[in-house]
């Protein structure tokens, strides 16, 4: 009997010290990390709980649930007063200073040298670990690539987009034009469609619908997410041990992509190399006009052998797959979510618009005729700011090594992590009518009326002003993409991809209403997408 008391003892003894373990580790980590972590002037106001380590012990847990009111609080009390204040992180990630619109052409018009976007991208997505080299997004090269050539290609890339969308919106939804078909919107629809699409532009068919390729891709994305909640998690003190094993899953699907990229990429640059070469077999050849054929080309242009290298143009696939699939996913899941929740009229004058203009193009999606979708323009954005997925955008770390003083007087030191707010300027009532409201037409209105007017009374009216609602204009008021010289390269591709994408699916096939929009839900500084279904049924009269 005593032998078994001093046995219970012992296992209480051992249960409760590993608690007292495990909450002074904890303690000590975040110790750690208040420690190591840039030190912020001593005049810029904290939200959350405040500062100082007991604080940050207490912001790290809460921040899961409380960061998007904490940033609400601080817009209201220190951003539209033109204040700067520091927005608590969670455990394993930087605290975000967060800098007034007041400031933020200040912000944007610092060199790289001083505020880098592609250093505070590394850190936000552990670049060391889940982009299978560290180097991909400390020299993102691949940005400059697109930066370079896709807007000037989009006349070619469109027709190409165009087969793969509709051809995949019709795989999906089926030709049945009696019963309503029932699709999960993300993962059914959005993380289906989209990775082909978007592969469609990087290597071309046949590549893009190769199953294989794309479930590995679409892994490699999801681990990169999944990443990125596991290192919020952990305390940074730990980051390269959970780095090194979390590393290994993207590592693993890039491997499963090159077996199918890399013969691909390596033919390329063969076929290049004879062209260019002048070889008779040759003369008839045209190069795909897809990322693979632009990284080629430009890194010959401009010198940078090391960018020439099959496994090097590899990898850089991965990246752009993971920001094309993830945003542009989320953004397509919002913009329906909202249209299908909204008044039933709003479809309906999508519908005709693109039906309109889808003639008027000789049926077909033409550069010129996405330009003239007002509305679905007006639908997308106006989601992006009703149903924003991030609390923050535009961010910039500190990178000279003397630290930065703002125009406020605050000094920044070396490493610190700037940022500017996106929900509260998004559902600002002193910005937009009604924030509250999704209104899909909020930004068409004025653009369709200008198309109505005679020439004398269009000169009276600020054309330029005007374009500036449009989607892939970035603003201090629209900043879903961005701003600045580092706003999103892609915008113009993802909005075309949209447009083409929700216009067949209007024209051809009805989609049920939803009597309730699924309510979204934050987890530190992100949205997760509620699991929405939609019902789809071919339409009998066909337009298409």
């Amino acid at each position: 009997m005593a032998r078994e008391e001093a046995s219970i003892v012992a296992q209480h003894v051992t249960f409760g010290g590993i608690i007292v373990l495990l909450i002074a580790y904890f303690a000590l980590a975040v110790l750690l990390g208040f420690l190591r972590a840039p030190r912020y002037p001593a005049a810029i106001p904290w939200v959350g709980h405040g500062k100082g380590w007991a604080a940050a012990l207490r912001n790290c847990f809460a921040g899961f649930t409380s960061s998007k009111r904490w940033l609400q609080e601080g817009y209201e009390k220190y951003s539209k007063h033109g204040k700067t204040f520091v927005l608590p992180s969670m455990l394993g990630a930087p605290a975000e200073t967060v800098i007034p619109r007041s400031q933020m052409s200040w912000m944007l018009d610092q060199p790289d040298a001083v505020l880098s976007t592609s250093a505070a991208h590394y850190d936000i997505l552990h670049g060391e670990y889940s982009f299978v080299k560290p180097i991909i997004l400390k020299d993102p090269y691949h940005e400059h690539v697109v930066h370079k050539n896709l807007a000037r290609n989009l006349n070619a890339v469109i027709p190409e987009l165009d087969d793969e969308l509709c051809r995949g919106v019709d795989e999906l939804c089926g030709s049945d034009a009696r019963a309503f078909k029932k699709i999960n919107l993300l993962e059914g629809f959005m993380m289906r469609l989209i990775p082909k699409a978007t592969n469609r532009m990087l290597v071309g068919e046949p590549l893009c619908r190769n199953q294989d390729f794309l479930d590995n891709m679409l892994a490699f994305t999801m681990d990169v997410i999944r990443g990125f909640f596991i290192f919020a998690l952990v305390p940074r003190v730990l980051h390269p041990v959970v780095g090194t094993v979390a590393g290994l899953a993207p590592k693993y699907h890039y491997w499963r992509t090159r077996k199918w990229s890399l013969p691909l990429i390596k033919e390329r640059l063969e076929d290049i190399k004879k062209k260019d070469a002048g070889e008779p077999a040759y003369n008839e050849w045209k190069e795909p006009n897809d990322f693979v054929t632009w990284s080629i080309r430009t890194a010959m242009a401009e010198g940078r052998r090391d960018e020439l290298d099959p496994g090097r143009i590899a990898i850089r696939i991965m990246p752009i797959n993971f920001a094309s699939i993830h945003t542009t996913a989320m953004t397509g899941h919002a913009v329906l979510l909202d249209i299908l929740s909204t008044d039933p009229s709003v479809v309906e004058g999508l519908r005709q618009e693109a039906e309109r203009i889808w003639k008027e193009e000789g049926g077909k999606w033409t550069k010129q005729g996405l330009a003239r979708m007002y509305r679905m323009d007006s639908a997308i954005r106006e989601s992006q700011r009703h149903s924003a997925f991030a609390l923050t955008f535009v961010q910039r770390k500190v990178m000279a090594k003397e630290g930065i003083t703002s125009p406020e007087g605050l000094h920044f030191e070396y490493g610190t992590l700037l940022s500017c707010p996106w929900t509260p300027v998004a559902g600002d009532g002193d910005i937009h009518d009604r924030p509250d409201e999704y209104d899909a037409f909020r930004y068409s209105r004025a653009r369709e009326e200008y198309e109505t007017m005679n020439p004398e009374e269009k000169e009276k009216v600020d054309a330029l002003k005007m374009k500036q609602n449009g989607l892939v204009t970035t603003s201090d008021r629209h900043l879903a993409f961005g701003h600045g010289r580092h706003a999103c390269p892609g915008r113009f591709f993802v909005a075309h991809e949209l447009k083409m994408m929700f216009g067949h699916l209007l024209i051809n096939y009805d989609v049920k209403h939803l009597a309730e929009r699924p309510r979204s839900m934050w987890v530190g500084r992100n949205m997760v997408p509620p699991t929405a279904y939609i019902e789809v049924r071919r339409r009998r009269i066909q337009n298409a």
